[in-house]
């Protein structure tokens, strides 16, 4: 998923590079960053990302690109969820709505986490996704041994390019894929699509990390 803002819980999508609220981002952010014994200025020129922007992130404001959070969670070697997502929940039935959980918006992908849950060996989290028409959208190697499995809802019109950079997977609606995610990968909807004006296609994505 890159170009992106991120928003705490019961935020509707915003415009496309407008401000919003970080939420438990900035707490996550200098919490995971502490614990694997990072300065600032360190975690900075290791993600490759302003001091400045960092800084900013700690204390609650900024609006981050998915690339540059992808960025950090690969540094400090946790999945996306334990930076943008509030603590896990209880093992009571939880509900998850649609557009309530914490959210990235990117070029092309707009994401809303719907679960996460973080098993003995790995981290599991559960997007519901949408996907704009245009250009491609490239996205950095995460964790070694991470896999992403996207599956395409019916009605989509136009064909969806996703998977490793170097070996694309055309998808039509209803496939599914499952690919390696811990090298550079792309999202793509049929360019040629926006010109028409076709709708966005929606998916759910699915990410496992393993643990570091």
């Amino acid at each position: 998923m890159t170009d992106s803002t991120v928003r705490g819980a019961r935020q509707r999508p915003a415009a496309a590079g407008s401000m919003v609220s970080t939420g438990p981002l900035a707490a996550n952010l200098r919490r995971l960053r502490q614990r694997a014994g990072l300065s600032v200025v360190e975690l900075s020129r290791r993600a490759d990302i302003g001091r400045a922007t960092l800084t900013q992130l700690e204390a609650g404001s900024g609006n981050p690109t998915l690339e540059t959070l992808y960025a950090l969670a690969g540094q400090l070697g946790v999945p996306l969820a334990d930076l943008i997502a509030e603590a896990e929940p209880t093992a009571a039935p939880v509900l998850h709505r649609f557009a309530d959980g914490a959210a990235t918006r990117g070029q092309v992908v707009q994401a809303w986490l719907l679960h996460r849950r973080r098993l003995t060996a790995d981290t599991i989290e559960i997007y519901s996704i949408v996907m704009h028409p245009g250009p491609v959208q490239r996205s950095a190697g995460h964790v070694v041994g991470t896999r992403e499995h996207l599956q395409l809802h019916a009605g989509a019109e136009s064909d969806v390019r996703v998977g490793p950079a170097d070996q694309p997977i055309t998808l039509r609606p209803g496939d599914y894929a499952d690919y390696p995610a811990d090298v550079p990968h792309v999202y793509q909807v049929d360019g040629q699509a926006a010109g028409r004006g076709a709708p966005p296609v929606t998916a759910s994505l699915t990410i496992i990390t393993p643990a570091g």
